[in-house]
């Protein structure tokens, strides 16, 4: 019998407004905590969300200017908008810490760290999507990652991208490769969040 979903997924996926992969990737670790949701367009703006001038009119109120390094979306390489002050100033109940993609100059060293995921985990990953799906676009993107097999050297993760399927299973050499070339300086890697209740 084939399944809707995968059976084995601890998430429930939600669909990010244009450029809000970050707060909707946290609304969903929230959720599946049972934490109160805040909306991703509130968690945005307070990780400092730049968004296109041509797509102001989807926010409320939104920042916009010159396109980031990283792209349009959160700036949470700013000091002024780190995630961990922006769960204490909304008191979401969440600590976020990094293990970026200059961690692991091998691709061994990268599976190793994959290898350490466990099912009660909560990680996101940053790599760049142009490189993951060979398109034309460069930019970061975020999703949550559900989970690992080593043998077949697979993740399996949630994408919020409003225009994408929800799950879906990458090689651990692709993310790598996308990871890498997105770069630390714009936050590629995993970023571990733990629950603090």
């Amino acid at each position: 019998m084939t399944e809707a979903i995968p059976s084995d997924s601890k998430y429930v996926p939600l669909t990010q407004q244009r450029w809000c992969c970050v707060p909707t990737c946290i609304q969903i670790v929230m959720l599946r905590h049972q934490l109160p949701l805040v909306p991703a367009e509130l968690i945005g703006y307070e990780m400092g969300l730049v968004v296109p001038e041509d797509n102001l009119k989807y926010f409320w109120n939104a920042r916009t200017g010159e396109r980031p390094p990283a792209s349009y979306g959160t700036q949470i390489g700013k000091p002024e908008y780190g995630p961990n002050a922006v769960f204490k100033k909304l008191n979401i109940p969440l600590k976020m810490s990094w293990e970026l993609i200059n961690k692991f100059p091998t691709y061994t060293q990268f599976k190793a760290q994959l290898a350490s995921y466990k099912q009660e985990n909560d990680w996101l990953v940053c790599f760049d999507w142009g490189k993951l799906f060979a398109a034309d676009y460069q930019g970061g993107h975020v999703c949550v990652l559900d989970k690992v097999d080593l043998s077949k050297e697979e993740i399996r993760f949630v994408d919020p991208d409003y225009n994408s399927p929800k799950w879906k299973v990458i090689s651990m050499q692709k993310i790598y490769d996308s990871m890498v070339f997105h770069g630390k300086d714009k936050s590629a890697g995993f970023w571990i969040l733990e629950n603090l209740k």
